[in-house]
């Protein structure tokens, strides 16, 4: 399934690479590669695909939860699709509080101590996961699992991960798309060499613009 996604998300333009001009994260750091999971949206086949994937990722794992929580942006569209398919309720994080009305971080209707498997498109960093916790916590909400599209496999996703007891339960992942971008003859050896760089010490690739 991972090399499946991988290619769809590349043969779909998903992934962007400019290593001249790096893209620059919601983390603040920079990088080479651009994932836009958002397209998606736009390809009824793959995403098709993807609400698919992600069903039998609940199934093979048996997770269990109340209620699927979709972390804004790009994540509530998908975490919609699965909410719609089992059937269940849904809410969605904001990165923080609003600073209006009833000022939430949560959206939607719940209880305390209900369970939320949490739906991100991307994890990168995990900062945006972390804020999400952030949230879930303050709710009185319970959540010790997320679903995401791509995880970059970074050191410091993976530990914080472990900081916030999450269980990350990707579609596919950084050494997936670099498999299926050799394959597919997106990126030469030169590329592949860019990508591991960076993906070595995110932090000192980024100090290099």
């Amino acid at each position: 399934m991972k090399m499946d996604i991988a290619r769809g998300l590349i043969e779909n333009r998903c992934i962007q690479l400019s290593p001249q001009n790096p893209f620059t994260y919601a983390s603040g750091l920079k990088g080479p590669i651009y994932c836009d999971n958002r397209l998606v949206l736009s390809h009824v086949f793959f995403r098709e695909k993807i609400i698919e994937a992600f069903l039998e990722t609940i199934n093979k794992h048996s997770l269990n939860f109340d209620l699927i929580g979709g972390i804004a942006t790009a994540g509530i569209p998908h975490a919609a699709f699965i909410a719609d398919r089992l059937k269940l309720p849904m809410i969605y994080i904001r990165p923080k509080a609003k600073e209006h009305g009833a000022k939430n971080q949560v959206e939607g209707d719940y209880l305390p101590n209900q369970s939320v498997i949490l739906v991100e498109d991307l994890v990168n960093q995990g900062a945006s996961l972390a804020d999400a916790m952030k949230g879930i916590h303050e709710a009185k909400l319970i959540s010790n699992q997320c679903l995401c599209i791509v995880d970059y496999q970074t050191l410091t996703s993976e530990k914080r991960l472990k900081e916030l007891s999450i269980t990350l339960y990707s579609l596919t992942d950084f050494e997936h798309l670099v498999e299926a971008a050799t394959e597919l003859k997106f990126i030469d050896s030169d590329g592949k060499k860019l990508l591991m760089d960076w993906h070595a010490d995110p932090k000192e690739w980024s100090k290099l613009f």
